[in-house]
């Protein structure tokens, strides 16, 4: 209620001064103390209401800034291949040697699984081993029974060789214990394949709905990666989604349909991690020797998760 008594009591004493001329200075200052009394009255105001308005926006920034950290990834795994001779074998294990092409040239060797302080190295070639009687021998690892997941962010940085027959791969398999049966009914991920001499990497998915008899899938991305260099090759998973990346530029996205059953989406169930160096068999045909040794150097292996998932 100040504010109006003080309009209305300057309004009197302006009169009083055109009346008594001789009260021209008593006046003056009255109408000075009352100005300086509303002005101040007036900032009080507006600083309080701006206090409020403050106060609002820094809540709203607060609940936003929250929702926005649940939603951020956090490291939960990684190997970063930062010593020397064999790798951790409480996170890896030899991949085995099989019988379909990716596995079988498979080598339990340091001289075809090592690192050198800095990276992991996979290779491959056609050394004479005694009582092994394979024309090749490759090397690969993989976190099978040690480590998997379900949703998350797999990220891996690394750089292979190109030649004829070659066969480099970071990708993903069901923990067989929780997956929808043999493959490709069971799923797979491929976060990275490269054949041969080509200027391109792959990504795919297969499931039963997408893999045709002869192994391929029509669920597949070819994208230009830097050649001779290290890149970074990952997926972001989430329940209704996988998505792919180089050097964190998304390139292909795989959906879960509605109403999918496990035939088109048997990604719910946690997978693991698989790095190879292979060839020979299969996708890439025959190897020219002369291109040997194939080689993939893997920097480091990250993976991710979001606090709700």
């Amino acid at each position: 209620m100040a504010p109006p008594c003080s309009f209305v009591t300057l309004y009197l004493n302006k009169i009083m001064m055109i009346r008594t001329p001789y009260l021209k200075k008593r006046i003056l200052t009255t109408i000075s103390i009352y100005s300086i009394i509303l002005l101040g009255l007036l900032n009080s105001l507006g600083q309080a209401f701006m206090f409020q308005a403050n106060a609002q926006s820094k809540s709203s920034f607060i609940v936003k800034q929250e929702s926005t950290e649940n939603d951020k990834y956090e490291l939960i795994w990684s190997d970063e291949f930062n010593t020397s001779g064999t790798f951790d074998s409480s996170k890896w294990s030899y991949a085995d040697r099989g019988k379909v092409a990716w596995n079988k040239f498979l080598t339990s060797s340091e001289r075809y699984v090592s690192l050198d302080g800095n990276n992991l190295n996979l290779r491959m070639d056609n050394a004479v081993i005694a009582n092994d009687a394979v024309p090749y021998h490759s090397g690969g690892i993989q976190s099978k029974g040690k480590f998997s997941l379900s949703y998350g962010r797999v990220e891996v940085r690394a750089k292979f060789t190109q030649g004829r027959g070659s066969w480099p791969a970071i990708w993903m398999m069901p923990d067989p214990s929780k997956s929808y049966g043999t493959w490709p009914n069971c799923g797979e991920i491929d976060i990275m394949e490269h054949v041969n001499n080509e200027s391109v990497i792959h990504h795919s998915i297969h499931n039963a709905k997408v893999t045709n008899a002869n192994g391929g899938t029509t669920a597949t991305k070819q994208v230009a990666y830097e050649k001779d260099a290290f890149n970074v090759y990952s997926i972001e998973w989430e329940p209704t989604s996988i998505h792919f990346f180089v050097n964190d530029v998304l390139h292909y996205t795989y959906k879960k349909d509605a109403g999918a059953n496990w035939e088109q989406w048997p990604f719910d169930v946690p997978f693991y991690i698989i790095l190879n160096q292979s060839g020979g068999a299969g996708w890439p045909g025959p190897i020219t020797d002369a291109d040997l040794p194939f080689s993939m150097q893997v920097d480091y292996v990250r993976v991710y998760k979001k606090p709700h998932h």
